[in-house]
């Protein structure tokens, strides 16, 4: 990812649109065939011939699955790069997914060098510290936290991109209006956000949206309590453009459908369950499979929890997000009936 990043810098600097193939050929890669559903890609910081079915393979294998705070600030840089040229709302939609099913799920950085290093995607996973102390994670995880806030929002004449639903804030100058958006949300445990317009004076300009690919047909948007009309096109930015006051509040309602995701097309039933972009890791002693239907008729503990529920024949399995996740055993992937 950082001689992908590199790629893209000469193509910033010369205009050589072989630096841009090479940045944005070298994502699609990685992304389709190195990566897992959660976003993260490795495994053990190599490669593995697409086709082989060896990342299948890797969950027997290995524990060191993603490097999870230096993989997700590469991640964070490429995709950030490539959107900022591109305006394709997909890099967005990698960036979430890495955000919230990897480095927001990592154990703290204690002081004297313990780190947190790999995720683990084991069939027998669980969250633990690096053995070396002070590893290259630990430079890499106060990195990619300051990266949120950069990767957040995007600008250009016209007005503003909204990238990534957290709590946030972001202030510019708009045809010489001194102009903030407030962002307040609990996304993705709950689907939806809002964002306040706080003006000097009135101004027109544009707010896009990232759509994300995964958003269903109950996705909504509103502006002071008025369904817009626009098309929401997943995998898209969507504008909203007006004349917009002070105090005017656009609120965003997510569909979040659950989906399953393959772990490569060699093991096309070892799946993991995804709602929206949130990846859910079953917590304990597993049934040695389930059934497609079972996954996809899980639902959330409670509006707003990051626990989930699957009930079988032989009991109820929860479910957890990534940040949820303490010490307890966990599985990402499960194989279920062909």
């Amino acid at each position: 990812m950082n001689a992908l990043c590199s790629a893209f810098q000469a193509y910033l600097v010369t205009g050589n649109e072989k630096y841009l193939r090479a940045a944005r050929n070298g994502y699609d890669f990685v992304r389709s065939t190195q990566s897992f559903a959660t976003g993260g890609w490795g495994p053990n910081e190599t490669f593995r011939p697409p086709g082989s079915g060896e990342m299948g393979e890797s969950l027997t294998k290995t524990h060191a699955s993603f490097e999870t705070p230096c993989g997700a600030y590469g991640h964070f840089k490429i995709t950030r790069y490539l959107l900022r040229v591109t305006g394709d709302s997909r890099y967005g939609d990698s960036m979430e997914r890495v955000l919230y099913n990897t480095i927001l799920g990592a154990k703290p950085l204690l002081e004297d060098g313990t780190s947190f290093y790999y995720s683990d995607y084991n069939n027998s996973a669980s969250k633990f510290y690096h053995e070396d102390k002070w590893p290259c994670c630990s430079g890499t995880f106060p990195q990619i936290t300051a990266d949120y806030g950069i990767s957040s929002y995007f600008r250009n004449p016209a007005g503003v991109y909204v990238n990534l639903y957290l709590p946030s804030r972001v202030t510019w100058m708009q045809n010489g209006v001194r102009t903030s958006l407030i962002q307040r949300t609990n996304y993705p445990d709950v689907p939806e956000t809002s964002l306040a317009v706080k003006l000097d004076r009135t101004a027109s300009f544009v707010v896009a949206l990232r759509i994300p690919q995964w958003a269903g047909p109950r996705t909504a948007v509103a502006v002071n309590g008025t369904r817009i009309s626009t098309d929401l096109k997943p995998g898209t930015f969507v504008p909203v453009e007006r004349s917009w006051k002070d105090g005017d509040r656009v609120e965003i309602s997510f569909d979040m459908p659950l989906q399953l995701e393959a772990i490569d097309p060699q093991h096309p039933n070892t799946v993991a369950l995804l709602n929206g972009p949130l990846t859910l890791f079953a917590i304990g002693n597993l049934a040695a499979k389930m059934t497609r239907a079972r996954l996809l008729a899980a639902c959330q503990s409670a509006r707003g929890s990051s626990d989930w529920v699957v009930k079988t024949k032989s009991g109820q399995i929860t479910l957890k997000t990534f940040p949820a996740i303490r010490d307890e055993k966990y599985r990402l992937y499960h194989e279920v009936s062909a």
